[in-house]
């Protein structure tokens, strides 16, 4: 089968397409299983979701100098319920961008909330969770219709602080509500605020499944882990062998790991062919391809070798999104005017960050 030595050449490439490839296999169940109002707009708005996160993973991945992980899901409901406020020329920037078209609010946010139940009870031997919040101002008056439409669909709590007098405190707690709901795997997402700042809108995502197939401890042993770069150096690899979950065509060579009893959860780890064709892999990698690509996995008996690894990656996103479309947010003319309850001007995103860890 050959997944040997593509693990160890490109494992920055398997943490990078995790989390994705996690919300496509449950994208399709839910389709299936999850009641929906229309299921063909929750397709929509899945397979817009995917798009979304491999977009941009090619932006982030171009620094090549660090191992790139993002949850696509995170963001793009963290950017949903903003979407709710947005009106003008900011929430057409941010449709644009984030795939979503002529789709109404409502059928978006139905959408996302069919999709949230549906990792909810995907697999009782998985533990999935999907937290929102809403950080106002004390005092600022939002749009109990915004506030509803957040708690409704998103099941965003809501806390008032005080940005302007106590704003550590309100770092704190933030940051405390960060390291609960990721089980304290990313302990701080902001260091400070800024006291001109009348709401926050946080997503957290936490995920922990067992392997369906575990690699076993005592199979685990140095050897020597290939770099982008040509070097190598030595790290733990644990390895497993048996009837693997597998595709390949000229280009790339991939395996399909699941997790928990139904295996609806899954990680995808690719391999270009060439030894150094990971920006090439990077350029053809759409959503286009990838529902092309995870319809033609199937069984074929082999060995993986996978490093053991610890990893974390932060990264404040607001050029990255401009750099994809989305400019007015985070400009004085952007629009925001559905979010307060009584509009006022210069209502714009003044950043947009991402934290994430796996190990």
């Amino acid at each position: 089968m050959g997944v040997t030595g593509y693990i160890r050449k490109l494992a920055g490439a398997a943490l990078v397409l995790a989390s994705i490839a996690i919300f496509s296999d449950l994208a399709r169940w839910a389709r299936a299983e999850v009641p929906a109002r229309n299921p063909a707009v929750t397709g929509r708005v899945s397979s817009a979701t995917d798009d979304f996160g491999f977009r941009l993973l090619k932006v982030l991945a171009k620094d090549q100098k660090q191992n790139t992980i993002i949850s696509p899901l995170g963001i793009a409901m963290a950017f949903a319920m903003a979407y709710n406020g947005a009106a003008g020329g900011t929430k057409t920037e941010m449709a644009k961008t984030l795939g979503l078209g002529s789709l109404s609010d409502d059928d978006i946010n139905r959408a996302n909330h069919s999709l949230m139940l549906a990792l909810a009870k995907a697999d009782p031997a998985a533990q999935p969770e999907i937290a929102n919040a809403l950080w106002v101002q004390k005092d600022f008056p939002i749009n109990p219709d915004f506030r509803k439409v957040c708690q409704s669909f998103y099941d965003a709590s809501a806390a008032n602080l005080d940005f302007i007098r106590d704003p550590k405190g309100a770092v704190a707690e933030i940051n405390s509500w960060v390291d609960k709901n990721t089980h304290h795997r990313i302990p701080a997402i902001v260091a400070e605020i800024d006291p001109a700042t009348r709401l926050i809108l946080t997503d957290a995502v936490y995920f922990k499944g067992a392997w369906s197939s575990p690699f076993m401890i005592a199979g685990t042993r140095p050897r020597s882990f290939h770099l982008l770069s040509g070097d190598s150096q030595q790290a733990a690899m644990m390895d497993q062998s048996g009837d693997l979950t597998y595709f390949e065509n000229q280009n790339l060579q991939a395996i399909r790991l699941p997790y928990g009893n139904e295996e609806r959860y899954a990680m995808y780890v690719f391999l270009p062919r060439k030894t150094a064709g990971l920006p090439d892999f990077l350029v053809s990698l759409d959503e286009m391809h990838w529902a092309r690509w995870t319809t033609q996995f199937a069984s074929k008996y082999g060995e993986i070798v996978l490093p053991r690894f610890e990893t974390t990656y932060g990264k404040k996103l607001n050029d990255t999104l401009k750099e994809m479309g989305i400019r007015l947010a985070f400009s004085s003319a952007a629009d925001f005017s559905q979010i307060p309850l009584h509009p006022t001007p210069e209502q714009h995103c003044s950043s947009a960050t991402l934290n994430t860890r796996r190990g």
